[in-house]
């Protein structure tokens, strides 16, 4: 019996200095982009909280997390708000800054690659991937929200 291949609904999401791929149902929306409420003492990458649906959430800048230097921001910025995955009532979304309007794409094991030539980008990024040819990161969303949930307390204590 011949089965048909995995495929996996997914979606790009375009930052300044590469993209991420996340599956669809992860991101709960696409929003435009709006200012920070600034973090005292808070990381770079995390740039403050934003207000969706009467709710509180971070704003993070993957490429700045990466390593990558920040960049001016573009009209076209959106934010992807993410659903996180611990459950955390504390912590139900993540924004991720976007530089234009993500796109969807279908992924398989017949379309994604390991990138042979990986950069060293750390704890954000769980793999490095070539998905049609085109390099993406897979976002490590687990150690994202810890890092958050590090970087959150760091700045309340003070």
């Amino acid at each position: 019996m011949n089965q048909m291949p995995l495929e996996v609904r997914s979606v790009l999401l375009p930052l300044h200095n590469g993209q991420l791929l996340l599956p669809n149902a992860s991101v709960a929306e696409v929003a435009a982009y709006r200012e920070s409420l600034e973090l005292p003492s808070s990381p770079d990458w995390l740039l403050g909280m934003i207000s969706w649906r009467w709710k509180k959430i971070p704003l993070v800048c993957f490429d700045t997390l990466v390593g990558m230097p920040p960049k001016k921001m573009g009209v076209r910025a959106r934010i992807a708000i993410c659903y996180t995955l611990s459950g955390d009532s504390k912590l139900p979304f993540l924004g991720i800054l976007t530089q234009s309007v993500p796109h969807l794409t279908r992924a398989s094991e017949a379309l994604i690659v390991s990138n042979p030539e990986p950069d060293e980008l750390g704890d954000g990024v769980m793999q490095q991937v070539l998905i049609n040819g085109e390099e993406a990161w897979i976002p490590d969303l687990n150690a994202l929200e810890a890092m958050i949930g590090s970087a959150s307390a760091e700045a309340e204590a003070e």
